[in-house]
């Protein structure tokens, strides 16, 4: 398959495939939001419509209380009257009804107190209790209850239109019945609240009286069994009334004073809101097809544009490896096809060169090889067997020890020692005491040489003799001691060489009283300490240095300090004696 149709296929299965997928994912979430979000929009509707209509109930039962212990409206109640112009003159004098009806205007449609003071005109306001009226139910109940709030769905007076009325006994302070009391809502107040919305919505009073209605032809009774076994919570399902799915919406709303209660109802289509939905994914599939076939025709014009160029390129190449260096034209472009074919020119040309340098090359390279094979060979017979070193130095000794020269004899021995130590040195690990032991012989064949000048102890810990560590840490550091340190001093010099604990860390401390050094050269040394490539004076501590922070980790390695004509203290960290004796490295 060529380059421009496997561009295209990736683009494709990489680019394009995934989009779609993820815009069917999407149009998916979005159609479950937007269900979600109708639904919820129906719960803050009918909790707006709860908050509405619990004002209006708070409104009247406040007008209620107005009406309590007013004297006058006592005086009406319990007086016989003989004089009808009397009793017009009180009905005048009384204005609350008048003035609560103007003043709560947009809520109240009429006010009226039924009265058992038989000696009274009814006059609409005030209405005399007779013997059918005492036997209603609403009547009865208002009694019953003493004073407590009830809420009736009730005829308006002189107006065939039913209205919710909040309805209580009023009383005297002495406690005597004074009336029943009745204040209406206006209807159009309810119809207020449901006709904004385009869904069928009910107010029903305590579960089976329907106060307000805009059905949208749905019959209340259709869903009074939904209902009838709700509690008082917000509730909102699923319902089927014949074939057709709706969604019901319930919530109560507690009446002041009562334990009467209103029902908020709310029932929509589900078809209709799967319409919005509908409406909204059948333009994101609109947008969606759209990019697709745009990211589509882009890939087509890229990847033919992309595949020509590269076959191109490929027949250039063609040619190269066949012997062919010439460039039929340019490639032309700005990209990085077009700066490799460009460079291809430069390889054609100094491939060019090099043939003809190649062969020139060739009898020379041929001459080196047998040189180098010859100097290889030589250096092998030059080589020395260190059995024949040790068998010489050994014959020395006994030669010494012949001629009872001890001295001799002792740093023979000495030097074998140390010798075959350092020839034998590698990376395999060796006790403190060995590496105590070597840095004596050492020790010892310098006091030969400078006699009572140099003075040496050595003190090592008993639990730490056993303990495995890296070959020759210590013998490069007491040499730098003499060289640098004792080599020059005046007087008797003196080399300390302790190995011990100290937190929980193997301590190597190396302490020479001699010529110390400035404060800028111990900068200088500590900083070269961690150079790989440190040549000159102390390239011993460096490589010890490096060697331990390899082997046992970054917090491990050597630490300096002198002063100038006093001493030089160099201390060798080594891991703690648990990581020793396990073999264990430190990579802390």
């Amino acid at each position: 398959m060529k380059l421009r149709y496997r561009l295209f296929f990736v683009y494709i299965f990489g680019g394009t495939l995934p989009i779609i997928v993820i815009g069917l994912y999407l149009v998916h979430g979005i159609s479950s939001i937007l269900i979600g979000q109708a639904k919820s929009g129906e719960v803050v509707a009918i909790e707006r419509t709860k908050r509405q209509i619990e004002e209006v109930t708070e409104t009247v039962s406040t007008v209620t209380k107005y009406f309590y212990f007013d004297p006058h409206l006592e005086r009406i109640a319990s007086k016989q009257y003989t004089d009808y112009v009397e009793l017009v003159q009180e009905y005048k004098e009384f204005t609350s009804f008048l003035d609560y009806t103007r003043y709560y205007n947009n809520t109240i449609a009429w006010i009226n107190i039924h009265m058992e003071n038989h000696t009274i005109v009814e006059n609409s306001r005030f209405i005399p209790v007779t013997e059918e009226m005492a036997e209603e139910e609403w009547y009865q109940s208002a009694v019953e209850k003493n004073g407590g709030a009830l809420w009736r769905f009730r005829q308006l007076p002189s107006v065939r239109e039913n209205s919710l009325s909040m309805i209580r006994m009023l009383k005297t302070k002495k406690g005597e019945n004074v009336g029943v009391l009745s204040v209406y809502i206006r209807p159009e107040r309810f119809l207020t609240f449901l006709q904004d919305r385009d869904c069928a919505m009910f107010l029903v009073l305590n579960g089976d009286t329907v106060v307000s209605d805009c059905g949208d032809g749905i019959e209340f009774a259709q869903i009074c069994e939904k209902l009838s076994d709700k509690n008082h919570d917000l509730i909102q399902e699923n319902i089927f009334l014949g074939r057709q799915e709706y969604v019901m919406t319930c919530d109560v709303v507690s009446l002041a004073e009562s334990q009467d209660y209103l029902q908020i109802v709310s029932v929509r289509s589900y078809q209709d809101i799967l319409s919005e939905v509908y409406q909204q994914i059948a333009r994101s599939i609109c947008f969606f097809a759209l990019s697709a076939v745009l990211s589509v025709i882009i890939i087509l014009v890229f990847s033919h544009s992309f595949g020509s160029r590269v076959e191109r390129f490929r027949a250039q190449m063609e040619k190269v490896a066949g012997g062919s260096f010439e460039l039929v034209e340019k490639l032309g472009g700005n990209d990085e096809i077009s700066s490799l074919y460009d460079y291809l020119g430069t390889m054609i040309l100094q491939i060019q060169r090099l043939l003809s340098e190649v062969y020139r090359e060739k009898l020379h390279a041929e001459r080196l090889t047998i040189q180098q094979k010859d100097a290889e060979f030589k250096m092998l017979a030059s080589q020395i067997n260190p059995h024949f070193l040790y068998n010489t130095l050994e014959t020395i000794r006994m030669r010494a020890r012949k001629s009872k020269q001890y001295d001799i004899e002792e740093l023979v021995k000495m030097l074998a020692k140390i010798m075959r130590s350092t020839l034998k040195a590698g990376n395999n690990e060796v006790t403190i005491w060995a590496e105590a032991e070597l840095v004596e012989y050492y020790l010892k064949i310098q006091q030969y040489r400078f006699g009572d000048r140099i003075q040496y102890y050595i003190q090592v810990a008993e639990e730490l003799k056993e303990l495995y560590i890296l070959p020759l840490l210590m013998q490069p550091i007491v040499e730098n001691s003499i060289i640098h340190g004792l080599e020059s001093k005046e007087g008797a010099g003196k080399i300390d060489l302790t190995i011990f604990n100290r937190d929980d860390r193997v301590v190597i401390s190396i302490v020479d009283n001699g010529m110390g050094m400035s404060e800028e050269k111990l900068e200088q040394l500590k900083k070269r300490l961690n150079s790989y490539n440190e040549k000159g004076k102390h390239i011993g501590v460096s490589n010890v240095h490096q060697r331990v922070k390899l082997k046992y980790g970054n917090h491990c390695g050597v630490e300096i300090d002198s002063v100038e004509g006093s001493f030089t203290r160099v201390e060798i960290l080594l891991p703690s004696m648990e990581e020793l004796k396990g073999g264990e490295l430190c990579t802390k």
